[in-house]
Parts: C-alpha cells; sequence; structure tokens
C-alpha cells in the first residue's frame, strides 16, 4: 500500500478554513475524495460512532501544509514537551437548559491527559486551568454542531493559542448528524472540542480530538471486495485493484479509528511520526533483506523495541508490526474478539498522509462498526503486493515471533547453462522454479533441450543457484546454491542427473549482488567464481580443483549498473569471460585474458531488456561453438549460436551428407505435429521426410515413397484438393501434372492426374495463396523468363492462368518464401548466377511489390528453400546446402530481411 500524498482538505472531506471562525457545511466528514484526482477514494461508513475533525487556520497561527504539533518538534536533542491548558465550558442551549455535570468532564478530561503522558512518556498532558459552568448560549440544539461551536467561541471570545484548547459539554444526547464529539484545531498544539452529553464514549472521543490537536488524522482500514491484504497504486494514485478502497476510522483498534467507551493504544505508524514514548519502542529494520526473524512483545506495554517497522525492498513503502494483546490501554482486548488478538500490520497513510492503514488478513468490507479481524494468527503469512513475506510464527500473550523474508530471489525462476549434468555428454540447462523444484533440461540433437525433469525440491532454500561443469574434480557436473545468510554450499552431481551429499564450501557470500559460475577464468584448469558486490567491484573466487578456494582478488570496479551478469565461456574463441547486459537492454561480451582479467569489451546484442536470464557458457548446438541461450520474463526460450569469434553465427550447420539427394525442399507441416518439415529426393527416387523438431532440427528421417525418379518436378502445394494435405504436385517428363493428396498425418491417398502439358515451364513453385483468394495457387516459369500463376480452385484444379511476371530467366534459383516479410502474404525469392539474393514481396492480389536484396554471396549454395518457422520461433528460416553436403540454417527477421540465427530449444 503506498503512501497517499494528498491535502487533507480534498482527501478526508475535512475543511481547512482560510482564517478565523467562519460557519462550516455540514457533515464534511461523509465527503470522499475524488478518486480520478486524488487516488483511492475515503469513504466513511454511516452510523459509524465517531467524531468529527476539522484542521483550521487561526489568526497569528501559521498554517503551512499539513498539520504537525509540538510533539514533532525537538528540542536539544529530545522530543518537546506539549502541555495543553484547557478552559473547560459547561453549556446551556438556548433551546435545552439542561446541565452537564462538571466532575464527570473534569474527570474525562483527565482520562484524556493520562492517556496521552502514558503514550508520550509524560510529556504531553491536559490540564483544565478555567472553568466556566451555567454558560447560557444563544446556540441552539437544532442546529449543526459547526454553528453551535462557532456561536459558543465567539461568545467567549476565546481564541487560538500555542498549547491551549477550549473544550466546551452541551446538554444534548449526541451532536447533530449523531455525532460523538467534534474537534477543531490547527498547529501550535491548540483546539477547540465540543462534546454532548457525559457517556461511555466521552473519554476516548476526547482523547481522539487531543489526538488530532497532535496532528494525527484517522486510523483508516483497506477494504477490498477481492479480500486483498495489500495493493499497489498506478501513477495517478489509483488502487491496483479496482475493487479497494480506505474505510475512513475502519482500524478500531487505535484510538484515531471509531469511537468505542474504551482508549486503544494509538498505532506505532502515530507513535513513529509524532515522536511518542522514548524514541525506542520500534525497531527499525530499515530497508528488510534475507530471511530473518523477530521478537514482538504486546504493543500495550512499555518496554523498548516492542514492535518493529521495515521498508519493502522492492516498494519502498513501509509497514509496522504489532503485538496487539491486552496490555495497559489494550486490556479490552481480553474480552474482545480473538481476531483482534495477534500481530498487526498497519502503515502511515491512508486516507491522508498523517492518517495511518491497517491491513487485516481479509480486507473484505466488515459489516458493523468494529472489525473482529484485525490481527494475523500464528501460521499466517502476509505478502505485500511488492512480494516481501511476513509470516507469523508464534503468537501468545506475552511475545510473537515474525519471520520477514525480503529476499524475492527466493521465489524467482532461476534458469542456468550447467554443463552437462546427466553424463550423455550434451550440455543441459537448470531451471529453478518458484516453488523450489529443480528442474532438468537436458540437452538433445538437433539443438533441443528435453521437456523439464524434476530432479530436487526445496530448492528455494537458495537465493542463487548455478553451476557450469566440474567444480570439484571428479569429472561430473556440480552445482552451488547460496542461502539468504550467505553460506555456500557445493551439490556434487553424480553424473547421472543426481547429486551426491551436499559440502558447505563458504560462508559470508551475502555480501554479493551477484555470483557468476565463469569456468576456468584464471587459466589454471579448474573452475572459478566471480562475486559482485553492491559498490561493483568483481573478486575472483579460484577453484581449487576440489570444491574450495584460493585467496578471492579483486579484477574489477564499476559493475553495478548492469542489470544482469552470465558466464560467456568461450564465445570469442579463447578463454572465458562475462556478458554483461546494461539497464537499455544493450549486451556486453567481455573477454577473458585466461589469467584472470579482461580484454576490451565489444557490444554482444542490443534490445534485450526483456531478457530475465541470460545463460551462456555452454555449446548448445554441438557446433563446435559456445551458445547463449536467453530465457524472456515471459518464459520463452531462445537459443543464440556462437560463431567461435566474440559475436553470433549467421548461419548455423544442422546437417551433412545431403549432397546425396537430387531435391530438397519445404514440406509445410507433412506429419501433422504443428512444425514445418523437409523433404528430400535422392537420384534413386526414394522420397524421404524429415521431420522438424521444432528447434532448427530433425527428428529421425524416414522414407515415405520410391519411384519418384519419374518426376523432373516435385513441388508442396499445401491443402491443395482442401481435404487434408500439405498435398504433393509432380510433373513427368511427358508435361503431365499430378496431384498427390496426404491424409496430413504423412501418409499419402490415391494420386490423381491435374494436369498435361506442363512442360512448357523450366520451373515449377508452389507459392501458397499468391492471388489472396484463399486457396493454394501454382507457378510455372516458361523458358522466355515469363512467370504464369495458376489459381488453384480449391478442390485440386485450376482456374484461369494469368501472366504475372517477366524476365525471370536471369535467376538461376526461384523459390517460394513463404510470408518472409511479415504483411501476411505470400513472397517469391529469387537468386543470380552472381549469388545476389532477392526478396520479390507478392502484394496479395497476384503481383509484386518492389523488390529487396536479401544479401550477397549465395551462388556458395547448390539449393535454397524456404521453410517457415523451422527453429520454432516467431522468424521465418531458410535451408541452404553447400556443394559438400552441409545443410546451413538461417534465419529472416520476419520484416523481409536476414539475422543472426534464433532457435528455439524448447
Amino acid at each position: 500500500m503506498r503512501l497517499i500524498s494528498r491535502s487533507i482538505a480534498s482527501a478526508t472531506g475535512l475543511l481547512v478554513l482560510a482564517a478565523g471562525l467562519v460557519a462550516l457545511p455540514a457533515s464534511p466528514s461523509l465527503a470522499a475524495a475524488d478518486p480520478a484526482v486524488d487516488g483511492p477514494a475515503a469513504q466513511f461508513i454511516e452510523g459509524t460512532p465517531h467524531g468529527d475533525h476539522v484542521y483550521e487556520s487561526a489568526p497569528g497561527v501559521p498554517m503551512d501544509g499539513l498539520p504537525t504539533g509540538l510533539a514533532l518538534q525537538t528540542e536539544a536533542g529530545g522530543t518537546a514537551a506539549a502541555p495543553i491548558n484547557v478552559k473547560l465550558v459547561i453549556a446551556k442551549l438556548a433551546d435545552n437548559r439542561n446541565t452537564v455535570s462538571l466532575a464527570s468532564a473534569e474527570q474525562a478530561v483527565a482520562a484524556s491527559s493520562n492517556y496521552w503522558k502514558a503514550m508520550s512518556n509524560g510529556r504531553i498532558s491536559m490540564t483544565v486551568t478555567s472553568r466556566t459552568t451555567g454558560f447560557l448560549s444563544a446556540a441552539k440544539s437544532t442546529q449543526s454542531y459547526y454553528d453551535v461551536i462557532n456561536t459558543i467561541t465567539s461568545e467567549l471570545k476565546w481564541a487560538y493559542s500555542a498549547n491551549t484548547a477550549l473544550v466546551v459539554f452541551v446538554p444534548t444526547a449526541t451532536l447533530s448528524s449523531g455525532a460523538l464529539g467534534a474537534g477543531y484545531s490547527s498547529n501550535g498544539n491548540s483546539g477547540r472540542v465540543l462534546m454532548p452529553q457525559i457517556s461511555t464514549y466521552t473519554s476516548s472521543v476526547i482523547a481522539h480530538e487531543f489526538g488530532h490537536v497532535l496532528g494525527s488524522m484517522h486510523a483508516d482500514a483497506l477494504q477490498c471486495s477481492s479480500g486483498a491484504s495489500d495493493v499497489g497504486t498506478t501513477s495517478t494514485g489509483q488502487f491496483t485493484d479496482s475493487s479497494c478502497y480506505i474505510r475512513e476510522y475502519g482500524d478500531t483498534t487505535d484510538l484515531m479509528g471509531a469511537s468505542h467507551p474504551s482508549m486503544p493504544v494509538i498505532s506505532s505508524p502515530f507513535w513513529d511520526w509524532r515522536g511518542l514514548g522514548l524514541g525506542n519502542e520500534i525497531r527499525d529494520l530499515g530497508v528488510a533483506a534475507g530471511v530473518k526473524s523477530y521478537t514482538l512483545k504486546p504493543w500495550g506495554g512499555t518496554g523498548a523495541g516492542r514492535a518493529v517497522k521495515f521498508t519493502d525492498p522492492v516498494s519502498r513503502e513501509v509497514y509496522y508490526l504489532e503485538l496487539r494483546e491486552p496490555a495497559g490501554y489494550d486490556s479490552y482486548l481480553a474480552s474482545g474478539s480473538a481476531g483482534n488478538r495477534g500481530v498487526k500490520i498497519v502503515q502511515r497513510g491512508g486516507a491522508t498522509p498523517s492518517s495511518s492503514l491497517t491491513l487485516m488478513p481479509s480486507t473484505i468490507p466488515f459489516s458493523g462498526y468494529y472489525s473482529p479481524n484485525h490481527a494475523w494468527q500464528a501460521g499466517r503469512t502476509f505478502t505485500t503486493h511488492a512480494g516481501t513475506r511476513v509470516t507469523i510464527n508464534a503468537v501468545t500473550a506475552a511475545s510473537a515471533t515474525v519471520t520477514i523474508d525480503a529476499d524475492l530471489a527466493l521465489r524467482t525462476k532461476i534458469q542456468f547453462s550447467a554443463g552437462d549434468i546427466n553424463g550423455d555428454g550434451r550440455a543441459d540447462a537448470i531451471s529453478r522454479e518458484a516453488d523450489g523444484s529443480l528442474l532438468l533440461l537436458a540437452g538433445q540433437a538437433g539443438n533441443k533441450l528435453g521437456a523439464p525433469v524434476k530432479i530436487g525440491i526445496g530448492w528455494n532454500a537458495f537465493n542463487t543457484v548455478l553451476g557450469d561443469g566440474d567444480f570439484n574434480g571428479d569429472g561430473r557436473s556440480d552445482l552451488i546454491a547460496r542461502t539468504s545468510d550467505g553460506a555456500l554450499w557445493l551439490y556434487p552431481g553424480t553424473g547421472t542427473g543426481g547429486f551426491q551429499a551436499r559440502k558447505q564450501i563458504g560462508s559470508g557470500w551475502d555480501i554479493f549482488k551477484r555470483i557468476i559460475a565463469a569456468g576456468d577464468f584464471d587459466g589454471d584448469q579448474r573452475r572459478d567464481l566471480i562475486g559482485m558486490r553492491a559498490d561493483g567491484s568483481l573478486w575472483l573466487y579460484p577453484g581449487n580443483g576440489t570444491g574450495g578456494f584460493l585467496p578471492a582478488k579483486l579484477v574489477g570496479t564499476g559493475w553495478q549498473g548492469f542489470t544482469a551478469l552470465a558466464g560467456a565461456g568461450g564465445l570469442a574463441g579463447g578463454a572465458p569471460g562475462l556478458l554483461a547486459r546494461s539497464s537499455d537492454g544493450t549486451v556486453y561480451l567481455y573477454p577473458g585474458t585466461g589469467t584472470g582479467g579482461f580484454l576490451a569489451r565489444t557490444t554482444l546484442a542490443t534490445g534485450w531488456n526483456g531478457a530475465a536470464d541470460l545463460m551462456g557458457g555452454q555449446d548448445f548446438t554441438a557446433d563446435g561453438h559456445t551458445d547463449v541461450l536467453v530465457a524472456s520474463k515471459t518464459g520463452a526460450l531462445m537459443a543464440y549460436p556462437g560463431n567461435g569469434g566474440g559475436g553470433f553465427a549467421a548461419k548455423l550447420k544442422i546437417g551433412s551428407g545431403w549432397n546425396s539427394f537430387s531435391q530438397v525442399w519445404e514440406a509445410g507441416d507433412f506429419d501433422g505435429d504443428g512444425k514445418p518439415d523437409v523433404l528430400a529426393r535422392s537420384a534413386d527416387g526414394a522420397l524421404r521426410l524429415y521431420s522438424g523438431n521444432g528447434s532448427g532440427g530433425f527428428r529421425a528421417a524416414r522414407q515415405i515413397g520410391s519411384g519418384w525418379q519419374g518426376f523432373d518436378q516435385v513441388i508442396s502445394a499445401g491443402n491443395f484438393n482442401g481435404a487434408g494435405g500439405p498435398d504433393l504436385v509432380a510433373r513427368q517428363a511427358d508435361g503431365s501434372l499430378w496431384l498427390y493428396p496426404t491424409d496430413g498425418k504423412g501418409t499419402f491417398l490415391t494420386p490423381k492426374k491435374i494436369g498435361s502439358g506442363w512442360s512448357i515451364f523450366t520451373r515449377m513453385l508452389a507459392p501458397g495463396d499468391f492471388s489472396g483468394d484463399g486457396r493454394n495457387d501454382v507457378i510455372g516459369q516458361s523458358a522466355d523468363g515469363k512467370l504464369w500463376l495458376y489459381p488453384g480452385n480449391g478442390t485440386g484444379g485450376f482456374l484461369a492462368r494469368k501472366e504475372i511476371g517477366s524476365g525471370w530467366g536471369i535467376f538461376d534459383q526461384v523459390i517460394a518464401a513463404n510470408d518472409f516479410n511479415g504483411d501476411g502474404k505470400a513472397d517469391l525469392m529469387a537468386r543470380t548466377a552472381d549469388g545476389n539474393l532477392w526478396l520479390y514481396p507478392g502484394n496479395g492480389a497476384s503481383g509484386f511489390l518492389a523488390r529487396k536484396q536479401l544479401g550477397a554471396g549465395w551462388n556458395a549454395f547448390q539449393s535454397l528453400a524456404s521453410v517457415g518457422r523451422f527453429a520454432g520461433t516467431a522468424n521465418p528460416n531458410i535451408l541452404s546446402t553447400s556443394p559438400d553436403g552441409t545443410l546451413w540454417l538461417h534465419t529472416g527477421t520476419g520484416t523481409g530481411a536476414l539475422q543472426n540465427v534464433v532457435l528455439n530449444p524448447r
């Protein structure tokens, strides 16, 4: 809950008078803030026993912003005293000549004085120094209490002055609108109080009004239909949970809340802000960090450090924890609701900055006027809206223990590269989940990480988990984990995905904001760690090869500006280095020197501020180069293959021996598993399906046909007949055209002849829906270089053809390019003999937009095929084969250009 910073007038409806004693409108406390202007609205619940209050400025008494009393002011290092002299008046009204007991009125003022003496270590008191009884006023009981107090004040010629108060009793049962009292106050610990006949509420209401004189406003409660125990606010001051509002007077275990006969202890935020007590009653924890436990003593008692306050490390809001048990002025709790005995959580702020706000276990609006649900009981956990947890461990009448867990990293997903954990020779990834489970994502062939397998639980005991290989020298990859108190633990791997008995290998590691598994950073053939302190200094802890460390040494300064650090391994082709991301998303590579230092940094990537975890140091693609995995904040995982020279690969080798095929082309999703596939035809007519694994690789290939050497061209035409698909279209040497429909699961149905005379074309393409009518089409290129579009009719035949281009004879390859530029329309690609590759974007209506050159040097490849989202990302891809049979993967940007290769390893 953020502290609401608004003017008292706008936030609570309590009026600030410009000057003097003027007439006031009726019932100001019923006015709520305008949430569109002032933030979360405060609401007054009709009928709540209360006394209204107004801050006002009086002649000669400055009023600068919020009211403050002398209780806030300090003199000679201590808090100033505030003895308030009271003029007590027993008045009779023009229409009600009954009287009020002077002795009872004095007793009520004395009760208020005793209360505030107890709250202030004797510095605040109220003493009746002037008495007037039987004062006959012209005011009437039918008037608003504003008019009544203003009339009597004028008749008495009373004026504000420091440390003075006017207390007037009138003989009515209540004041107008059912108020149990009304107060007016200004700076300088001066105020006016109007009270009705003596009742069980009188003492607490007068004490409440003097709380206003001292500068405090009301004790409020958060109320949310959702029941949320805490909620943040937007930049405009609105609650992020629209079901929430502030219930004025809603904290009924605070003197400044709704009135009742007892006089509860004023809550710790007021106590802290007003400078009450000795100043040692509240233990200030500062910004909460780690996981730590504390003991509370009854807040109504007199001991030092009986309550605690802490600052949330994320929101920077301040929370107070009190133990509310029968003690002192809280003795009334002995017979009240059990739900009001326990740990109370409260903040400064609420309807106004000088209010307080209690955060109850359930904030669903309570019925009636007194909540039975203020306190948190043993076994319950309060979570701030920013994620800090307060667990109530135990509660007795004498004490309570609480644990503040401000280490969000204990509940944050942590993903990292771990070397070969399961012993299969491939680099694996590890994910420590928010619930503490440890998952192994085993590296697989084809640039893929396997499905997560749980290999541990309870790892939320650690705020850091890392590893990149063998730390203790037994030839197996290990993990290292740090607890919130700085203990460092080694979990030796078994080499099969499990762990041997853990061993503590360090303490005091909580001084490091980040710890990085740096590989063999100093070149001694042992794995090292690097720690970054909050001041940005970087410390190398050389491993000793048996699970411990040699003396640490400083290896850098100024690293505090980075939002993420990770081991880079040999990304630059040499010694292990580090990856560092700045706040603007730029990722820098700091290559290692191999002797414990760094070479000049280079910029590796930009726009990576959406990454949650950077995972480097391993060769996930098995191409001999170190790669980088990036886990986004939304959970997506991306792989960026390294090029071995300090950058990312422009193309990735994903196969060999592909020069044995006479034709390689895209197949669409031929087997129906949702991932693009590739078809290859050998010279002897064998047709093989290479099912894509969705990560830029293949699952096991299988032969799906033979005798295909009789066709001189075969193309994938998508769902050409409108039933199943994807289908193949093949041309025989005699020019006949055949449709080979499939069932959508990789099995062919009965072929069908769909044309003749197609030998006039030197090249055939299946571009998908090139005409924009929702049906798949075929394009033929004639010997004179003209392109002819044969629109599909959606049932396996063609509509009338039309010419869509000429001059295409200059290209030695033309391929269907899927939607390479991301505009939703089918495109073509064409390569000239000198290796220039061109994109011809389709216009979605059988024509082309302006062409764009994609690159040069593409004559190094024998064949090209566009394979859509073959790598499992949002980007289109191209496959190429080189003369030596290497199959290469190229990645598009999705906007009509090429970029470095990006894979989805999942």
